[in-house]
């Protein structure tokens, strides 16, 4: 396939001149003479465990390898909470952070983010997606999975989920709450299209009631490695990790279109980032079709461009969020407008309850 955007565009002279000066003020940033060749180096906040070997895979390893700029690994990406307050301290170190939607909405409203030259991007199979300060690079979901030996004939609903009675077990929950908050007021009998503004006392209620069946993970890798070990029964979480677990064959472990949370995973960088202009041409490189197709590969994920979108058979899509194939009544996109407007405010509730 061709490359809509040419990611080469005097990166490495770039790169040479911005690592001199970098490391001039004592920055992250490693000239060529100190890092073995190098021409800078760029700090990428993601989330660890596999997600990062798939990107370090998919992206960041042929972008080294392409244009001498190396890439060190954060995994703060959704703690949202340090980030805005490392911006607002002055102290931020890091280049290019991996936001979900929710995660961008917060970012923007705390005005963290630096603008990026999306008119010199194009290509994409939804436009709307791109802001002034972010650019998608794929659109994920989160489902409804089950351990087959656990529970049979698995999930139809955000209402099995919460209904402990006609489906026992120990569910399992990343403790962040955009998604979980709107799949309870679903589970609840609220439509889809009437979720905002989410009705927080309604949610609360309704995850009050599966509160002593369910555990709270801090992080999709607790999740994930609990699941692995056969401790939980059924849940909801990112679909890029049930597939990875599935597939090892640690458990008999399956999920469910219907219901799936979608979400657009954007790359932006942040206010104060030592190395704004490597950071951006790693965004461009992201956007080439060989990597978008890499990572939906590794990962399960829908790529952003529509050249690599349609080039897919049905086959495939018949699997990937946010296609028409894999639609359902209850499937929905987080309303970044609103979680940019409560993210703060729900965030402490969220974490009241879950300290309570």
């Amino acid at each position: 396939m061709r490359t809509y955007l040419d990611s080469t565009r005097s990166r490495r002279l770039v790169g040479a001149v911005l690592a001199t000066v970098v490391v001039a003020v004592g920055s992250l940033t490693a000239c060529s003479e100190a890092g073995g060749g190098e021409k800078g180096s760029i700090t990428y906040a993601g989330f660890g465990g596999t997600y990062e070997e798939a990107v370090k895979a998919a992206l960041f390893d042929p972008y080294s390898k392409e244009t001498d700029v190396k890439v060190l690994y954060d995994s703060s990406g959704s703690d949202v909470a340090k980030l805005v307050q490392m911006s607002k301290s002055g102290s931020m170190n890091l280049d290019l952070i991996d936001a979900e939607d929710s995660s961008l909405a917060q970012f923007m409203a705390a005005d963290i983010l630096q603008p990026i030259d999306t008119k010199s991007l194009e290509g994409f199979a939804d436009p709307s997606a791109v802001t002034e300060y972010s650019v998608p690079w794929y659109t994920f979901s989160r489902n409804l999975f089950w351990n087959k030996d656990e529970v049979s004939g698995g999930l139809d609903s955000w209402a099995d989920l919460f209904d402990t009675k006609k489906i026992p077990g120990k569910r399992g929950l990343v403790a962040l709450p955009w998604g979980i908050l709107e799949g309870a007021l679903i589970a609840d009998g609220v439509p889809v299209d009437q979720l905002y503004p989410l009705d927080l006392d309604r949610a609360f209620a309704k995850l009050e009631t599966i509160r002593k069946d369910t555990v709270f993970f801090p992080s999709n890798g607790d999740l994930q490695n609990a699941i692995s070990q056969g401790e939980i029964a059924l849940g909801y979480g990112n679909l890029a990790r049930i597939k990875s677990i599935a597939e090892s064959g640690a458990v008999p472990l399956d999920y469910t279109w219907k219901g799936a949370v979608l979400s657009v995973q954007q790359l932006v960088i942040p206010k104060g980032a030592p190395d704004q202009p490597n950071a951006f041409e790693a965004i461009k490189y992201s956007l080439k079709p060989e990597v978008q197709t890499a990572m939906m590969e590794k990962l399960g994920y829908t790529p952003s461009l529509k050249s690599v979108l349609d080039g897919l058979d049905a086959e495939t899509r018949a699997d990937l969020p946010g296609t028409q194939e894999t639609a359902s009544d209850e499937t929905f996109r987080i309303d970044v407008d609103w979680w940019a407007k409560n993210g703060a405010d729900v965030l402490k509730r969220w974490q009241d309850w879950q300290n309570r």
